[in-house]
């Protein structure tokens, strides 16, 4: 957004870089993971590279479209295998269902779990890579926002539902 407002690549790139910056520090401060933070920070610096050498707002983009559509690919070979990647996460996290794969309630609750995320990087690409290829920035920097952690966060909020469904049923059991 502050490409749009300023119209400077370079203002843009270094405050976006210099926010994750401060995630970062933040994060060393408060003893937490660096993972996110250290991923977001290579994101934002390729992206910041991209912007400033070719002088187009809209390029600084292009890291997370790429990520979007690795994660989709992911995702759908974890299907394609039949090892969904939420059922794969969700058993190393819990304990209490580290037998998911044998289970077909499980995996089936897992597979959806799966297919809303395969969901979300579609609609992500679907909707973010026209809007990079026109340049459409404005547009494109208020739907990253949107489909961004909000989104994210709604099919977290859903995949722990279903997954605290499948665990209510194997106490009723």
């Amino acid at each position: 957004m502050l490409f749009v407002a300023t119209r400077s690549v370079m203002i843009a790139a270094v405050a976006a870089t210099a926010v994750v910056v401060v995630l970062l520090i933040a994060r060393i401060v408060q003893r937490q993971s660096l993972s996110t933070v250290l991923g977001g920070l290579v994101g934002a610096a390729l992206g910041a590279v991209l912007a400033i050498r070719s002088g187009e707002g809209s390029d600084f983009y292009w890291p997370g479209i790429v990520t979007n559509a690795v994660a989709l690919l992911v995702l759908l070979a974890s299907m394609a295998l039949r090892r969904p990647l939420v059922g794969l996460l969700v058993g190393l996290l819990d304990p209490r269902v580290k037998d998911w794969a044998q289970d077909p309630d499980a995996r089936r609750v897992y597979t959806r779990a799966t297919l809303l995320f395969v969901l979300l990087y579609t609609a992500k690409l679907g909707v973010q890579l026209p809007l990079l290829l026109t340049g459409q920035v404005a547009a494109l920097g208020a739907a990253k926002i949107a489909m961004g952690l909000p989104a994210f966060a709604v099919i977290a909020y859903l995949v722990w539902l279903m997954h605290r469904g499948l665990l209510a049923r194997r106490d009723h059991d």
